[in-house]
């Protein structure tokens, strides 16, 4: 019930501080400014990150890491018009803990490093917002898709601990029992051994009496 609970505190804290995509410019490399679509996400950068990763890896494209940056190449993203777009994304933690949330920076190129800005293309930029707020939903997806296997693994290690706790009763069981029956024969041979004793002491003294006739 642990990833309920942390998703519901998410959706307070997304619904409270819901930013807004806005059109600013980056640093590219060592390349100076460069025009970028950029949102926040109320979620951790790893999350953000990897939540980016899998929505284009589902739809076939891989990324490619370009120093501080990570590119999708011959992007032709629904919504996003005039493509294909080489798209270049580079996440930022915002303030002191990792899990606060993250800003994602995108760069629109038609190939070669040919950066779009909104200038160029309005339209394409216009777009581009559209699709970092859309992206909203999917890292909530992936996010709360995370913490059910996450919660799924610590169950099944728990099931696993549970099955050994059982394995082991049945073991202490079945060596009580044998305990148990090494006791009774031992009592037992104890008083076969008394019995056995009781009698050696009968034959010598018997043999002692006749010695003194």
């Amino acid at each position: 019930m642990k990833y309920f609970y942390t998703l519901a505190v998410s959706l307070v804290f997304f619904t409270t501080s819901h930013a807004q995509p806005r059109v600013t410019s980056i640093k590219f490399n060592k390349e100076g400014d460069k025009p970028a679509v950029i949102n926040d996400y109320s979620f951790s950068e790893k999350t953000v990150t990897k939540a980016i990763d899998d929505k284009f890896e589902k739809m076939g494209y891989k990324g490619k890491d370009n120093r501080s940056f990570t590119v999708y190449r011959g992007v032709n993203l629904p919504g996003l018009s005039g493509g294909p777009y080489d798209l270049y994304f580079k996440t930022d933690r915002n303030g002191k803990r990792s899990d606060e949330s993250a800003t994602v920076n995108m760069l629109i190129s038609k190939g070669n490093e040919q950066f779009i800005s909104e200038s160029d293309d309005a339209g394409v930029f216009s777009d581009a917002k559209i699709f970092l707020d859309s992206l909203t939903t999917d890292i909530a997806a992936y996010d709360l898709e995370q913490q059910i296997a996450k919660e799924e693994n610590e169950l099944k290690k728990a099931e696993k601990k549970y099955e050994n706790l059982i394995n082991t009763g049945e073991n202490l069981q079945k060596q009580k029992k044998r305990i148990e029956d090494n006791i009774e024969e031992n009592i037992q041979a104890k008083k076969n051994q008394q019995l056995a004793i009781e009698k050696q002491k009968q034959v010598a003294e018997a043999l002692r009496a006749k010695r003194r006739v």
